[in-house]
């Protein structure tokens, strides 16, 4: 690190899981932390499907006291919640529990991890979109205010383009000879 960025390793905060020494032999702390990390994912995944489960059947009873339109706005809002769930495991947590058993395999591979960077770049702009396509009232706010907007750029374009060809025929027509010109 130090030829290529000219940073000592020891100056970055980061975290490294070697599986093997050097001899082949398996480094028990690195598969330690790598079950560690494992069993606190799984200790937080098994919360939130709990609740979820919990917080559907708790929920499902007092809905049908509540009007039609108030049970549609409930269900788009649970099935938001759970997008929200499923969304940050995809774009986030899978890419990283990659990278953590990747070592374990003893690969030598070489990971793009810019592909892994793009998704978890991507998380945020997917949680927006996730409670814009779900709940229609924000998909009919979001789809109206689009329209303005592409409205207003296609009356941009076409005064744009009217004027071009209006500078263009007065050009030409400028540039004819008086035989030739439509008058």
């Amino acid at each position: 690190m130090m030829q290529k960025y000219s940073t000592d390793f020891s100056e970055i905060a980061a975290m490294t899981l070697v599986a093997y020494d050097k001899e082949g032999n398996i480094r028990w702390f690195s598969i330690c932390c790598t079950l560690n990390i494992t069993s606190i994912m799984l200790v937080q995944y098994s919360i939130i499907i709990y609740c979820a489960v919990r917080m559907y059947i708790g929920m499902e009873a007092k809905l049908q006291m509540l009007s039609i339109s108030l049970r549609n706005l409930h269900n788009q809002f649970f099935k938001t919640l759970i997008l929200q769930i499923v969304t940050p495991t995809i774009t986030l947590f899978s890419p990283v529990m990659l990278i953590i058993y990747l070592p374990l395999f003893d690969l030598e591979c070489d990971i793009p991890t810019g592909i892994f960077l793009c998704a978890f770049t991507l998380y945020p702009a997917m949680d927006a979109i996730i409670v814009m396509y779900i709940v229609a009232d924000y998909k009919k706010a979001a789809k109206k205010m689009l329209k303005k907007a592409l409205e207003q750029i296609y009356a941009c374009l076409r005064t744009a383009e009217t004027d071009h060809s209006n500078r263009r025929a007065r050009s030409i027509a400028a540039n004819l000879p008086a035989a030739l010109s439509p008058n």
